[in-house]
């Protein structure tokens, strides 16, 4: 009999510790929803997080895709003026964007260069990339080093955090506590993201989401500071530079593919510090008639001139459309 009781006891009391379980778990995910469903409201969208996770998946992509490729490489101005959408439409070339924000993309193209990639490369180059010194210290190259010292356990951390991001508002890095926390202590909500960025790296910047005139204002302050602290390569060490990237632009063609080099529209106050401080005639001139390829520089083409940079340095998404077919259509690639 005592046997009997004992174990009746010990299913109610498992009974009950499920149904509280359960409980605390409907009562999680009714408020997990309903955050969700708040932010949705106020305007927010599913967003990427730019970090070394799902650049390294794109990296890995390109050595494990097939059919023909075309690679973006850059920072930020890539990621918001060229629409892979397009290129992949109009070109039947496969796009993937490597592009890092702030960051020198000669590591990236270093990488590639060692590697078997045979595809078509399209660089952006900003002045300082080309002009100045020091990308061997940039976050494009810890990235590339990291990307080969990654583990399995990194690519499936990576795969879960993609589909938590791909789908779920509340993953977007601007809504975690902490950010909040700060909003609420200055007394403002956060916004959404004027340039949210997409599973394919691209980010579609929309500046009506935004005030403007104080991005503007902070973007040129940004390269003032940029400029104030450049130490442009001298004469021989410009030579040396040249003749690294031609090295790495005839490694790619000599495995059958082509590397684009990119001058990307900036305007105004950004373009007048950019060539006050690397001018056109001293780099990229020089750089464009040795490179043994193709380099274009925005300036020479009005198709691709006639675009305002809302902020001084990248296009609205709703010029980055135009613009690359007019990219496109320039360089031949239909």
């Amino acid at each position: 009999m005592p046997l009997s009781t004992s174990s009746s006891d010990q299913k109610s009391t498992h009974g009950r510790w499920l149904r509280t379980v359960g409980a605390g778990l409907l009562a999680a995910l009714v408020l997990l929803g309903g955050w969700e469903m708040f932010w949705r409201g106020a305007g927010f969208s599913p967003a990427i997080e730019d970090d070394l996770g799902i650049w390294a998946v794109k990296r890995r992509a390109v050595e494990d895709e097939k059919g023909p490729l075309m690679v973006l490489l850059g920072s930020s101005r890539i990621q918001l003026d060229v629409e892979p959408r397009i290129i992949q439409a109009e070109t039947g070339y496969k796009p993937m964007v490597l592009a890092i924000d702030g960051s020198s993309p000669l590591p990236v193209l270093a990488d590639l260069a060692a590697s078997s990639f045979d595809g078509v490369v399209l660089c952006s180059l900003l002045p300082q990339w080309l002009a100045d010194g020091g990308p061997g210290k940039s976050r494009s190259a810890k990235w590339v080093r990291k990307f080969h010292e990654q583990k399995w356990s990194f690519w499936i951390e990576t795969r879960l955090s993609l589909l938590l991001q791909e789908n779920f508002v509340f993953r977007y890095p601007g809504l975690l506590p902490g950010k909040l926390w700060e909003e609420f202590r200055e007394n403002t909500l956060p916004r959404p993201p004027y340039a949210p960025m997409r599973s394919d790296r691209y980010r579609p910047a929309d500046y009506t989401k935004t005030d403007v005139g104080r991005l503007r204002a902070a973007r040129v302050r940004r390269q003032q500071e940029i400029a104030a602290a450049a130490e442009p390569l001298s004469g021989r060490e410009f030579a040396e530079r040249i003749s690294e990237i031609r090295e790495m632009a005839d490694q790619i063609r000599d495995k059958g593919g082509e590397v684009i080099f990119l001058r990307l529209p900036s305007c105004n106050e950004i373009l007048e510090i950019e060539e006050a401080t690397w001018p056109r005639s001293r780099y990229w001139d020089r750089f464009a008639s040795v490179i043994n390829g193709r380099a274009l520089h925005f300036a020479d083409y009005p198709e691709l001139s006639r675009f305002d940079c809302p902020d001084g340095s990248h296009l609205d998404y709703r010029d980055a459309g135009p613009f690359t077919r007019s990219l496109i259509d320039i360089l031949g690639l239909r």
